[in-house]
């Protein structure tokens, strides 16, 4: 189980009333769990294009619950911090990407009861790109910011998750006037590739002042129910110039050979925030990162107000000691607005805890030339 199924267990079992059991376009005996996928024979590996984010903040926000609704006041903490009376960037890169729609249909395996189909992917891009929210909400707080302090030293940054195409969704719906299975891994990568090509015009569209989009991610943790088939959404991304990002769970099967599967940059979970592992994980995870070559993520959630940020200054602290600040990117898991709530805490160990972690940021993105960006 990943680090945020406990979560979503929870969420999904309070909001029972709101799951559609309607199961007409899937296999009789379909039980959200996917099933092993037949070999494929991959692309040959390919490097793809290499992103100049530092920073990745995952930002979950194209359900249906109010939660999920992102203002751009909501952006305030993740687009600059006041240190005194500076005030700095913070984080340059957003991951924009959502697990499941709030209505029983599932983005990634195991986070709803029915898989996504077509018109569920249309609704997620939708959300994306809704006035007032989410991606166009933070436009507006970069271009207030921007105002205010002067503009960052690039354009800010987007990824945009890929749903999983779960092999459940046999009639998923039509691209091209074809009817796509999704139990047959061609047509599984033409609906990835409708969904990019989708993305990209409505992104373009949009027409942001602030906004630079780098590329996508692949939202399932793992390989197991996709398997080589993703080499070909990584080949067709390369082909349009845009990062693959991955973030495994710990030692997640491919996590040491992401390449294989298409992806160009993997951040690894250290998966130490949320279990009873020994403090060794944390070392463990830079040695592991190190030794492959791929960059880690940050981890924490609500659970860490009120002055229980031990945890979360346990990553600090290691990453620190090891040089990962120096030699690394990093992604930042922070449930649904950790950081917002953080910052908006009148607790004064809160407070500390933001400012430390505020503190990190804004200074590895003043830091020219990092060796961990490729010029």
């Amino acid at each position: 189980m990943n680090k945020i199924n406990i979560y979503l267990i929870i969420c999904l079992l309070v909001n029972t009333s709101m799951i559609s059991c309607a199961r007409d376009y899937m296999y009789s005996d379909y039980t959200g769990q996917e099933t092993e996928e037949e070999p494929v024979n991959p692309v040959e590996p390919n490097e793809g294009k290499k992103s100049s984010i530092r920073d990745l903040v995952l930002i979950y926000g194209a359900g249906k619950a109010a939660v999920d609704k992102w203002t751009d006041d909501k952006f305030v903490p993740y687009v600059s911090y006041q240190n005194g009376p500076t005030a700095e960037w913070m984080f340059d890169g957003f991951l924009f990407l959502e697990l499941n729609d709030g209505d029983g249909h599932a983005y990634t395996t195991g986070h709803a009861p029915n898989p996504g189909l077509k018109v569920h992917w249309e609704a997620l891009i939708q959300n994306y790109f809704k006035e007032g929210q989410s991606i166009p909400a933070l436009d507006q707080r970069l271009d207030k910011t921007t105002k205010e302090i002067g503009p960052p030293n690039q354009k800010r940054k987007v990824v945009i998750g890929i749903p999983e195409p779960m092999r459940g969704a046999v009639q998923w719906g039509e691209v091209d006037g074809k009817m796509l299975d999704f139990s047959k891994d061609e047509d599984r990568v033409a609906g990835c590739t409708w969904f990019i090509d989708q993305a990209r015009t409505a992104f373009t569209n949009a027409a942001f002042k602030n906004l630079e989009l780098e590329g996508f991610y692949w939202i399932a943790e793992e390989v197991d129910h996709t398997g080589e088939m993703i080499s070909f959404v990584g080949d067709y991304l390369k082909k349009k110039d845009m990062t693959f990002v991955w973030i495994p769970w710990w030692k997640s099967p491919g996590y040491d050979n992401a390449q294989k599967y298409g992806f160009s940059e993997v951040y690894l979970q250290p998966n130490y925030f949320f279990y009873e592992v020994p403090f060794s994980r944390l070392q463990e995870a830079t040695v592991e990162a190190n030794k492959h070559n791929i960059d880690l993520e940050v981890e924490f959630d609500e659970s860490v107000l009120g002055g229980n940020g031990g945890k979360l200054n346990d990553y600090l602290d290691v990453f620190e000691e090891n040089l990962v600040y120096d030699t690394k990117k990093l992604a930042y898991y922070q449930s649904v607005n950790t950081i917002l709530k953080l910052y908006q805490s009148i607790n004064p160990a809160d407070q500390e805890l933001y400012k430390r972690l505020s503190e990190i940021i804004t200074k590895r993105q003043k830091v020219q030339n990092p060796p961990y960006i490729k010029h």
